[in-house]
């Protein structure tokens, strides 16, 4: 379950960073100039390496979870 609310927390993010992507290209039909290749150069385009390392430590932590939780199993069947 942890690892399906760490997935679903990916899923929003890739989703939420589509919508944001597409939305900031639209700006530039009606806004382009120095103030937004600053704001792109500033804010938008640093996110990119931010998000991808986001979404890489989900998974890694998604990966975690699974294995916690077969070694929790094993352990019980154990028993």
């Amino acid at each position: 379950m942890a690892n399906a609310n760490v997935m679903a927390g990916a899923s929003r993010l890739k989703h939420a960073i589509r919508t944001l992507q597409e939305r900031w290209r639209s700006t530039a039909e009606s806004w382009n100039d120095s103030v937004r290749r600053r704001f792109a150069d500033r804010y938008i385009q640093p996110m990119d390496p931010a998000i991808t390392a986001a979404l890489i430590g989900m998974q890694k932590m998604g990966d975690v979870l699974d294995r916690v939780r077969r070694d929790c199993s094993d352990r019980s069947e154990a028993s």
